[in-house]
């Protein structure tokens, strides 16, 4: 097959480039995956370098299923000696090779998000730190040792440097616990990256032996990379290695969980031998949705000026519609889907995003009135659920007894009679000695003065069950088998059985024997052509467990179900639909309130990008829409149009509700629309309010008054006319952002 069919003059020159490090500024939807797919295949087939040599690193572990699929079909060649992953997966994989070198060897376990927050809360109640203080909330803390981890700052070195008792209280609870993780011979996912680097670091021998085996890196998504992954980088590339780097700066949307733009920004400065190759020709959107999404990106200062292209058609007019309130957003959009439907379109190429988890539930009330399947993404993640992490958590202990988090999960479920207070005493005892609660199990039956009679036999039954299960392990590979004889032998099958849910409960165990059945089939399949060099499990149970830990929920999520898909901007990041509505286009909501009032330029050129990436994943139909009033916690709040909409000129946009008037009261006339030929032909229902009456002119220093807060003074304004936004300062109620125009605010004269 020719590598090099179907591909740009731009592609081509990205694929075929003999630089030493290539940097592809790839624009949203310019066909970056064809071409890192075909520069592999091209090193392969015409650079006569052996797939042994490549490493290429994605951001989803569905991105590397697709690059490994498509490659072995378009070079030819078996590409399972390739290294293609996550940073988390190749990050974990090196370790397990290297487990001889490694501090807790082979058998470590991976944590996710929430035994992390299991064990961080263990750390908090075991120093009695108050957690009705919010900044010390398991999320919070963990949130700040992770942006530490990321930045390679070890807990040690944390604690060392804390100045305020903020800083030293969250300096012992890091201290901690690491100390507990090590003790559970676990790694969460930031140690993944940060072990690795250490590793690479301290150990020249383990350094050199993968900058000679993996002479060609391929990086994805570069934008998003954070400390711990540009320096895994670069240790692996060293001085002889050649790097190709894909991303584009106007999409790095996460920066709150550590991704620095300025690795893609200084790229050069990095390698100064590097080539920069631009990829501007769409193969996504209209033009008229590349016009849009252009004139907005293009105010951002910390970019690589580019100007995205489609050579298909204009299309339809990016639409703007302005709607009185919240709810009638929710039902002007919910309507113009219900809309294309009965014109045709299915409800999967339908996609409603927004800033912020909130604000879906108004969008789901609406489809629920219209009788519209739709689902909510970025809600409980199927690894998440009840079912799967009590069936982990069995598995988890019979490859690694010291999982103290995982026994705690499952040491009465199904319930066993072994309660609260006796299990207290053996975590007491366990850490008295310095031993896993497992290992004081074994312990339990010569303890009578700890434990009675009744409590030393459940205990007993627990550790038998669990030596049982580890038995039958040791005699059989299949880890579907595995996992029924856990459901059996525990009781866990026959308790979900009999619960009142039983038929969605069994359907997860079901999923989850399924998935584990695959995998018995492709370790199989894989076992015998693996090298011995890249050995990472020395049981299936380990790569079984390994991969369900770096699971996620964008490889979860699949876009071909018949529901509208519900998301916020990050989740939608990687997607694409033919018909996307953006909604709550307010100053305050997108741009965020932080970015809002922040003084660092960075935070609303993050949040411009956000709304770039929103605007890209539109094929053929891009609608954007605001309330001019928002209900929070009981209150309207009266929010300007989004800047981001004023950046756009208006001759490209179509509009209607307040945006437009005449549209409206066309609106009002009529029934109810029959579908036309137009997409979002303006709703009937709820009817905007007539326009108010024009205000007396309000100027910094005025005071005013409000009907709810009471006597203030304008401490800021901006715009003019129907667009003045003011900041006021009630005595009582802090400053409120609110719109001349509609907020009930009288003008106060001395």
């Amino acid at each position: 097959m020719d590598v090099l069919a179907g591909l740009n003059q731009q592609q081509l020159q990205a694929v075929t480039a003999e630089d030493k490090h290539v940097l592809v500024v790839a624009g949203a939807g310019s066909g970056k995956t064809k071409v890192l797919v075909s520069r592999a295949a091209w090193l392969i087939n015409q650079a006569g370098v052996a797939p042994r040599e490549i490493m290429a690193v994605t951001f989803t572990n569905k991105a590397a299923r697709e690059m490994m699929d498509r490659l072995n079909l378009l070079a030819g060649v078996d590409c399972r000696y390739m290294w293609i992953g996550t940073f988390h997966a190749l990050c974990a994989r090196l370790l397990r090779i290297e487990g001889d070198q490694f501090r807790l060897g082979k058998t470590f376990v991976i944590y996710d998000d929430g035994d992390s927050k299991a064990l961080i809360k263990k750390c908090l109640q075991e120093l009695g730190v108050d957690t009705d203080d919010k900044r010390f909330s398991p999320a919070a803390v963990l949130g700040v040792i992770s942006d530490a981890k990321n930045k390679l700052i070890t807990a040690e070195e944390y604690a060392a440097s804390a100045e305020s008792q903020y800083e030293r209280t969250m300096g012992r609870l890091f201290l901690l616990y690491q100390q507990r993780l090590t003790q559970n011979q676990a790694v969460d996912f930031d140690d993944l990256l940060g072990e690795t680097v250490s590793l690479l670091r301290q150990n020249q021998q383990i350094r050199n032996k993968y900058r000679l085996r993996f002479r060609h890196i391929l990086v994805d998504e570069y934008q998003d990379t954070n400390h711990s992954q540009y320096q895994f980088i670069k240790l692996l590339v060293g001085d002889e290695g050649h790097l190709l780097a894909v991303g584009d700066p106007d999409q790095s949307i996460y920066r709150w969980r550590g991704a620095d733009i300025g690795n893609i920004l200084d790229f050069a400065a990095d390698y100064p031998d590097c080539r920069e190759i631009k990829l501007t020709q769409n193969y996504r959107s209209t033009q008229n949705i590349l016009s849009v999404a252009n004139k907005v990106i293009a105010n951002n200062k910390n970019r690589f000026p580019k100007d995205l292209f489609s050579q298909g058609e204009a299309g339809e007019k990016v639409f703007f519609h302005h709607a009185e309130t919240d709810r009638d957003e929710a039902h002007f959009v919910i309507g113009a889907i219900a809309d294309l439907q009965r014109q045709g379109v299915a409800l999967a190429d339908c996609a409603v995003l927004y800033r912020t988890h909130g604000q879906s539930r108004l969008f789901e009330e609406e489809c629920a009135k219209y009788n519209l399947p739709y689902r909510v993404f970025g809600g409980m993640k199927f690894y998440e659920r009840k079912e799967i992490k009590d069936t982990l958590a069995y598995l988890r202990l019979i490859e690694n007894p010291a999982d103290n988090e995982a026994l705690q999960r499952i040491y009465n479920e199904p319930r066993r009679g072994i309660g609260k207070a006796t299990w207290e005493k053996v975590n007491q005892l366990a850490a008295s000695r310095q031993i896993s609660a497992y290992r004081l199990l074994t312990e339990a039956a010569d303890l009578p003065e700890q434990f009675n009679a009744a409590a030393r036999n459940k205990l007993a039954s627990l550790m038998s069950l669990l030596d049982s299960l580890r038995g039958f392990a040791r005699e059989n590979s299949s880890v579907a088998q595995l996992i029924k004889e856990v459901w059996q032998r525990s009781g866990y099958y026959r308790m979900v059985q009999e619960d009142k849910d039983a038929v969605e409960r069994l359907d997860i165990l079901e999923q989850l024997y399924d998935t584990a059945s695959d995998f018995d089939q492709e370790y199989q399949e894989t076992l015998p052509f693996l090298p011995m060099e890249d050995m990472e499990f020395a049981t299936p149970l380990q790569g079984f467990l390994s991969r369900l830990a770096l699971a996620t929920d964008l490889d979860e999520q699949g876009m071909d179900g018949g529901y509208v898909a519900l998301m916020t901007l990050h989740a939608a990041k990687g997607l694409e639909f033919p018909a996307v509505f953006l909604v709550g286009m307010e100053e305050g909501v997108l741009p965020h309130k932080r970015a809002v009032y922040s003084v660092e330029e960075g935070d609303m050129e993050e949040e411009r990008r956000l709304c770039y990436v929103g605007m890209t994943r539109a094929r053929r139909r891009l609608c954007l829409s605001a309330a001019a009033r928002r209900l929070y916690w009981g209150n309207y709040e009266y929010n300007g149009i989004s800047r981001f909409v004023k950046e756009i000129p208006q001759e490209l946009l179509a509009k209607s509700g307040i945006a437009d008037r005449r549209s409206v009261i066309e609106s009002r006339a009529a029934h109810r629309p029959q579908p036309t030929g137009n997409l979002f032909a303006p709703r009937t229902t709820p009817m905007p309010a007539a326009k108010p009456a024009e205000k007396a002119a309000i100027t910094v220093g005025d005071k005013v008054k409000h009907n709810k807060f009471g006597e203030g003074v304008v401490v800021a304004a901006s715009g003019s006319g129907d667009d003045c936004q003011l900041s006021v300062a009630f005595p009582n109620m802090g400053i409120k952002k609110l719109m001349w125009k509609y907020a009930p605010l009288t003008k106060l004269t001395d």
